[in-house]
């Protein structure tokens, strides 16, 4: 049965374990957190003494985000004195609404997802991904395949059929197969990192999924290789609130920049295997533009994974 996209209730939300940890005042904080939820976002500037909603595209497990961002939220509270809450969403599609909702404060999200950020009037984008994305050809590291023809018939795990990696690495592959070869069967799993193990379960003959998802596994000593990888497309943005003050929003967005020239913030960078970040504009995403509408497709359709 679809989920719908509504406002979350409280067990929606998948919540940064630091925030389960305490204060000792457990009803204030959540009466300040339910405050702060219901204060008009279009009229009102955030209350930035409290925690700030740090969204995350659910690209991977919750229990992985955390892990994998919890330096970057400690980088950006010492530097700020702003306190973060990382938080993602049980699917794209919940992820997408909160976003629409303007629910989030701080978002890092999708190529084409910033598009809808930026649409929703909520958001102003303050920086993207400092190298490229591209959608990688998965593999497990003793498989015999040489060429994507060697990928036909086979089951290929994917992330969920509205991630732009899903589309651009189905369109590629698709292209590059010759007439005489028989289809792939595509089989939609709930993030990248998902689909990659799905290979190494013996679940699927191959996977798509974004090349940093794949290179990130393979650091982390999975079973896998990259078979294949398709053209390069700008990565993900960052996007701030606008009930954020402008001095705010910019300052977060310089920290962000400027942190792998810092000692400390390239220490950061390396914990979480990221290139880290660069100025960028909503020209950048445009060129996504034309997917939107299949996007909202996949979004609004009933989900299709294991």
């Amino acid at each position: 049965m679809r989920e719908r996209q509504q406002e979350p209730r409280p067990s929606d939300n998948l919540e940064d374990p630091a925030r389960r940890a305490g204060t000792g005042f457990p009803g204030l904080t959540l009466l300040c957190g339910l405050l702060l939820l219901c204060a008009p976002a279009a009229a009102e500037q955030a209350d930035t003494s409290g925690p700030l909603r740090f969204g995350l595209l659910p690209f991977a497990s919750p229990v992985s985000l955390f892990q994998r961002f919890a330096p970057l939220r400690d980088y950006l509270a010492d530097r700020l004195g702003t306190s973060f809450e990382l938080e993602s969403a049980r699917s794209f599609a919940v992820h997408v609404a909160r976003i629409e909702a303007g629910e989030y404060d701080l978002v890092l999200t999708a190529p084409h997802f910033v598009l809808i950020a930026l649409d929703s009037g909520h958001y102003h984008l303050i920086a993207g991904h400092r190298s490229e994305l591209s959608a990688a050809f998965v593999v497990a590291r003793d498989d015999q395949a040489l060429t994507l023809h060697d990928l036909a018939e086979r089951t290929i795990a994917t992330p969920p059929p509205e991630a732009l990696i899903t589309m651009v690495g189905k369109e590629y592959l698709l292209d590059y197969m010759d007439p005489s070869d028989r289809l792939p069967t595509f089989v939609a799993y709930p993030s990248h990192n998902a689909a990659i193990h799905a290979v190494t379960s013996g679940l699927a003959g191959a996977a798509i999924a974004s090349i940093n998802a794949a290179r990130h596994e393979i650091n982390q000593n999975l079973a896998v290789r990259i078979l294949e990888e398709s053209d390069r497309f700008p990565g993900i943005g960052v996007l701030a609130h606008r009930r954020l003050t402008e001095r705010l929003r910019d300052d977060i967005a310089d920290v962000l920049i400027t942190m792998a020239d810092q000692a400390d913030g390239s220490d950061v960078l390396r914990q979480m295997d990221y290139a880290g970040y660069r100025s960028t504009s909503a020209q950048t995403y445009e060129p996504f533009r034309p997917i939107l509408t299949e996007t909202r497709r996949h979004l609004e359709a009933p989900p299709d994974t294991p």
